[in-house]
Formats: C-alpha cells, sequence, structure tokens
C-alpha cells in the first residue's frame, strides 16, 4: 500500500511516517509533505493531494491529512477539512483525516524510555523522568516535550523525532494516550 501524508510541520514530518510503518507494516510508497502550520494545512492539502495523485510514479493509495487538535474537540476539525475536500470535488484515492488530541508530542511524551533510549544511544548520560497526568489534557505538550529532549541532552531536530518514533513503545501510548488508538484504527483501516 502507497500512501500520502500531509502534516503540519519538521517533527510530524518525521515521526508520522515512522509511526504509521510501526502500526502497519505493509506500506511501500511513503510521500510526505508538511504545510508549515495548521492554518496553512487547512488551506493547501488540496495541493498535495493533487500532486500525490499527478505523479502517477507514486501509486498512491490513500493519504492522511493529519492535524494537531491543541485540546480543541478532534471531530470537529476533522469534520472542518472533510468540508473543504468534498467542496473540492476530489475524488482520486481516499483521505483519511486525523486530528491529533492536543499535539503529536502529547504521544512522544507518553514514552520517556524512548527518549532516554535515544539520549543512551547518541552516547548521553542524561536521563528524563516520565511526564505525570493525563498528557492529552496538556495545552503546552510540545514545550513539556522540548524540556524532556533538554533534560536528555538532545536536540529539538526533526531526527530526534524519527529516533524517538522508532524506539516508543506503542503499548505505553495507546495506555497514557485514550485518543491514540484511534489512529492506530485509522492506520489498519484503510
Amino acid at each position: 500500500m502507497n500512501v500520502g501524508i500531509v502534516v503540519e510541520g519538521p517533527g510530524d514530518a518525521a515521526a508520522y511516517p515512522v509511526l504509521m510503518r510501526r502500526i502497519r507494516n505493509d506500506i511501500g510508497e511513503l510521500q510526505v509533505r508538511q504545510c508549515g502550520g495548521k492554518y496553512r494545512l487547512q488551506r493547501v492539502f488540496l495541493s498535495f493531494l493533487n500532486e500525490f495523485h499527478l505523479n502517477h510514479a507514486w501509486q498512491i493509495n490513500v493519504a492522511f491529512v493529519i492535524r494537531d487538535s491543541d485540546c480543541k474537540p478532534p471531530q470537529e476539525i476533522e469534520e472542518q477539512l472533510r468540508e473543504v475536500l468534498y467542496a473540492s470535488g476530489f475524488r482520486h484515492f481516499p483521505v483519511e483525516f486525523f486530528a491529533t488530541k492536543c499535539q503529536l508530542e502529547t504521544w512522544l511524551l507518553a514514552d520517556e524510555n524512548a527518549v532516554n533510549e535515544v539520549s543512551r544511544k547518541r552516547g548521553k548520560n542524561n536521563r528524563a523522568d516520565a511526564v505525570p497526568g493525563q498528557l492529552e489534557s496538556y495545552k503546552d505538550a510540545k514545550k513539556r516535550f522540548h524540556q524532556m529532549l533538554t533534560i536528555a541532552g538532545l536536540p529539538v531536530t526533526p531526527a530526534v523525532y524519527r529516533e524517538i518514533a522508532q524506539c516508543v513503545d506503542i503499548a505505553r501510548i495507546e495506555e497514557r494516550c485514550p485518543w491514540f488508538p484511534q489512529f492506530i484504527l485509522r492506520v489498519r483501516g484503510c
């Protein structure tokens, strides 16, 4: 299965493909486009979907448009994006919309062991502690995640996001982030 992904920014572009491949092992070609923020995503995602369609070499079977909800009701954001798609008349392949409950960093915060593993692999001796509480209620998840990276001696870069996504315990994210199983269902269901 070949997949197109449209996301907000560079951290998303680094982590989501890794998470999706870990959830579903039959993903072949994967094209990722970042928009430079959630508001720009809403304006330009259609142009990326058309790019996926027009490049026949990629043979995209399904596309995902993924956006942070910033702790607003995710379903409302997904519906807004769906309405833009329907109004456009785009019908070339299925498009799945997903609004992460709060932010991608909410999921990466769920497993401090993954952060510490990446830190260790990079030759650091620093260790981050678990972030307590209901992670999907943190409106400042990105800030907290960046603090965790700093404590672990890691830079805030797409490469670090990718490495953490490769190490993260999917079951731990499911346990700590009740909205994450919806992402799993949608990735597996397409």
